[in-house]
This record gives structure tokens, C-alpha cells and sequence, in this order.
């Protein structure tokens, strides 16, 4: 059955926060389509569970069940705990009064701790969703980098590291590879997610770092194995992502960050079936090259500072 979704995405402003959700509701239904109601709200028509999604999303202030009208809201929040809140750009134009929206409802009030959120967004059009917001904390400050067992310069931070995650569009039970797996960023977030993990590094010292951090959090994955990206020593994987070195904070061993890549993708190759997703970070300095397994689906680029902008490429398998 096919339902239509409200998602407010963040206001990191790149293109990351939209790319993020779409991938996620095409991850469970490919037939999903999608409307954007401004730059900040995505409408979705999609037999995908909008709160599944919530439960997974990095790049979103609210998922929900969008709503016809308020009384389609009756069901769900009758003897519920919850709360209202409102978004949007033409708010100081128009104020919303709370009450107007909630007291028809058989349901108590909660502003700190709701089950629901009955959600307006006001913009172009005014769109009232039913989300829930407790279940989108992340928590992403208890993962942070330098609370792990193994620290190291070049992690990458759990916000972000989920959203690559997610534009794998890897789903529950499915295998999930990181080659360049590090102190084990990515691989932390696909084990919240459901996946099943395997993390490799060439470097003794993340690798073992990489198993440190995994049993910080006490996760299992299925390894932390210490192997040349080029020479995966896997026969599966059902999505990857990853961010590349490049000589910064992290060695490449002598090789060129083009070389990386293209040796990456090669070796993915062999191990990736058609339609899954690899999802490449690396310097916007370095382009993905016409590959003959690979479709570059879409880039979207994040400034880190005047000498560097990274670049996302996601690519399907052909």
C-alpha cells in the first residue's frame, strides 16, 4: 500500500539531507516517487514506512506519515502521549496556536517525552504530518571520535558516516563493506542499522583499532580484517561505502588517490552484483572515471575548509 510522507530535512545546505532520504525510501520501495514542497520539505509516495526511515536518518529533523487532514490523525494518536510542533518559512506571517491543532484529540499532552508529534510545516502549503521525534535521537555525541576505545585523526564523524550508510541504501540482514574502514566509523553506524559488517583496512594499527572500537560499542561484526583494498579478500557484498585516503591525516601507501580509486572499483566489482550501491568519498580534486561495471548515479560535494572539498560519488553496479 502506498503512503504519503513528509520529511524535513535539515538545513546543512548541500545537497546531502535530500539525496539521503530519497536513497533510503528507494532502498525499500524502488518504485517510490518523490515532490519537494520548498527547499526543506520532501513529499513521498511510497509504500516504505516512513518511521523506519525516521529511526535511520541523519540529515532530517522530522519523518512522517502525511496527513489528509487532522482527523486521519485520530487513529494513531488516540490515548497517546503527544505533542505539537510547527516548521517552516511563513511562520512570523501566520503563528500557529498549539491548541488549535491538538484539542480534538483523545490523547495527553507530553511536550518533553511524546510517543507522537503531530508536525506542520508551513511553506508554500501547509502540510501536517504524524512523526516521532524521540525516535530519531541518534545519540551521535555518544559516538563521537574521541569517545571510542581508538582514536584517530582522519574518523570521520557518526552524522555523517550514517548518511553514507544510508546512501548505500543498504537494508537489515544485508552484508555492508567498508574497504578503507579505518577506526571503523562507517561500520559502527551500518551495525546500528541492521547490517551485517565487514571492515577492511591494509594498516595493522586500524585494523586492530577498527576491533578495539567494535568491542567499545559491542558489536559483532562478521570481521576486521587487515587486507589491500585492490585484493578484497570477500565474496559478497550487498552495498559499500567508504571514504578514500588521500595523504592528510591517512597514508596511501604510494599510490595516487586515482589509482585508489580505480583499483577500488575494480575490485568491488568482483564482488558487488547488479543493482547495489558503492558510495565513494574522496577530494573533489579527484574525478570517477568512466567504468565499464560502475554508473556514477549522482555527486554531491561538502566544503571542509579552503584547501579541501570532498565529493560523494554514489555508483551503482551495472
Amino acid at each position: 500500500m502506498k503512503n504519503r510522507s513528509l520529511v524535513l530535512l535539515s538545513g546543512e545546505g548541500s545537497t546531502i539531507p535530500a539525496a539521503e532520504a530519497r536513497a533510503l525510501f528507494l532502498a525499500y520501495d524502488p518504485e517510490s516517487r518523490f515532490e519537494e514542497s520548498g527547499p526543506r520539505a520532501l513529499v513521498v509516495t511510497s509504500s516504505a514506512d516512513p518511521f523506519r526511515i525516521g529511526r535511520r536518518i541523519a540529515f532530517a529533523r522530522r519523518v512522517g506519515l502525511l496527513l489528509q487532514d487532522r482527523a486521519e490523525a485520530e487513529p494513531l494518536l488516540k490515548g497517546r502521549r503527544i505533542r505539537f510542533r510547527a516548521y517552516g518559512t511563513a511562520l512570523e506571517e501566520a503563528p500557529v496556536d498549539p491548541e488549535e491543532y491538538l484539542t480534538e484529540f483523545e490523547a495527553s499532552i507530553d511536550l518533553v517525552s511524546p510517543e507522537y508529534e503531530l508536525t506542520l510545516f508551513r511553506g508554500k502549503e501547509d502540510l501536517l504530518a504524524v512523526t516521532s521525534p524521540l525516535t530519531m535521537k541518534q545519540q551521535w555525541s555518544l559516538r563521537r571520535p574521541r569517545t571510542r576505545a581508538f582514536f584517530h585523526p582522519s574518523a570521520i564523524f557518526p552524522k555523517l558516516s550514517r548518511a553514507l550508510v544510508n546512501l548505500s541504501r543498504c537494508k537489515e540482514g544485508e552484508v555492508f563493506l567498508d574497504p578503507f574502514a579505518g577506526t571503523g566509523s562507517l561500520p559502527i553506524e551500518a551495525f546500528l542499522i541492521g547490517a551485517r559488517v565487514t571492515a577492511v583496512d591494509l594498516s595493522e594499527q586500524m585494523a586492530r583499532g577498527a576491533l578495539s572500537n567494535m568491542k567499545h560499542f559491542g558489536q559483532e561484526w562478521l570481521g576486521v580484517v587487515r587486507a589491500d583494498a585492490n585484493r578484497i579478500p570477500v565474496t559478497r557484498a550487498d552495498a559499500a561505502a567508504t571514504d578514500i585516503p588521500y595523504g592528510r591525516a591517512s597514508s596511501t601507501r604510494g599510490r595516487t588517490p586515482s589509482d585508489i580509486l580505480s583499483l577500488l572499483l575494480g575490485s568491488l566489482a568482483e564482488i558487488m552484483r547488479p543493482p547495489s550501491i558503492a558510495v565513494i568519498m574522496h577530494p573533489q580534486s579527484v574525478e570517477v572515471e568512466a567504468h565499464s561495471d560502475f554508473l556514477l548515479v549522482e555527486e554531491h560535494h561538502l566544503h571542509v575548509h579552503k584547501l579541501l572539498t570532498r565529493t560523494i560519488s554514489v555508483l551503482r553496479r551495472r
